[in-house]
């Protein structure tokens, strides 16, 4: 039985360590991420009696209105709709929201125990809330996690009903943004409406540009040199694809090849110097998922 429960540790630890390797980076933004909505709440959000929304703006209420910290609203609240939701989500989007629950229970009185200068101007206060909150969240999103609360509601929603998720979280965001009106001004719930359509903006612009590349194509008869300057100097792969010209009828070869946007000049400058007369198209891509980019398991 000893030797039973010993090497159960040991294959449990091997795990933990071998997850800890695969998800670092997981666990590097979330922490990051969570610190920054955590801030923004503490610094930027409370001393201006902002509205707010999903979990997080119902915490708002209960502080504006009886001065209790938000975290304990926060922590109650993510952590009942957390287990009401689990069985419906993977165990993996479960696990980094609880992660993300109880980090942000710890780091809400954190920051609590610092002062903060003033901002006068308070359209500049939710500006800056809605940037930083904006980015904490895009870093959480990016590695498909979450700050919990109504975010669980929405995704059990989708997964048991087929419910449009961007439809259903903006009338649940809508209600809990209206109903902070009972305890503040009109001024203060447009501006923390405000606030909140930059904190979108922001998060979209963080979640796309982590996966951001360029694709190029390039018609050349020197496509054979293009090809193995991309293979042996930028350590890419790339496609040829036969393809026929419209006007003279000829048959050419298309190279097609996907890129980190820091690889782009020097594959220009290449082309340049072996090719001036190539035609190049180059476009922007939000995702690419397969091997050299991103896993298919982080899908």
């Amino acid at each position: 039985m000893r030797a039973s429960v010993k090497d159960w540790t040991v294959r449990g630890m091997a795990f933990c360590r071998s997850r800890l390797r695969e998800e670092w980076a997981t666990l590097l933004s979330t922490t990051v991420g969570t610190a920054l909505v955590c801030f923004a709440i503490v610094a930027l959000v409370v001393p201006y009696k902002f509205a707010g929304a999903g979990v997080t703006g119902i915490a708002l209420i209960t502080s504006y209105l009886w001065g209790i910290s938000p975290a304990w609203f926060i922590t109650v609240g993510n952590a009942l709709l957390l287990l009401w939701g689990w069985r419906f989500l993977s165990t993996r989007f479960a696990l980094w929201t609880l992660y993300v629950t109880v980090l942000t229970s710890l780091m809400v009185p954190f920051f609590e125990w610092f002062r903060y200068p003033v901002i006068e101007n308070t359209l500049l206060a939710a500006i800056l809330s809605g940037v930083v909150s904006g980015v904490g969240f895009g870093m959480l999103f990016r590695v498909d996690a979450c700050s919990g609360g109504t975010d669980v509601v929405v995704m059990v929603a989708k997964k048991r009903w087929g419910v449009d998720v961007g439809a259903m979280s903006f009338y649940i965001n809508i209600v809990i943004l209206l109903g902070s009106f009972a305890v503040v001004t009109l001024e203060q719930m447009l501006l923390g409406a405000f606030l909140l359509y930059i904190e979108t903006m922001v998060i979209d612009n963080v979640v796309r540009s982590f996966h951001r590349r360029t694709q190029i194509l390039v018609i050349s008869t020197r496509h054979r040199e293009i090809a193995g300057f991309i293979m042996t100097e930028l350590e890419r792969s790339a496609t040829l694809i036969p393809a026929t010209g419209a006007y003279r009828g000829a048959s050419v070869e298309m190279l097609l090849v996907v890129l980190p946007r820091r690889q782009v000049p020097p594959l220009k400058r290449f082309i340049a110097s072996v090719d001036p007369t190539a035609f190049v198209i180059l476009s922007e891509v939000s995702e690419v998922v397969g091997e050299g980019f991103k896993s298919w398991l982080h899908v």
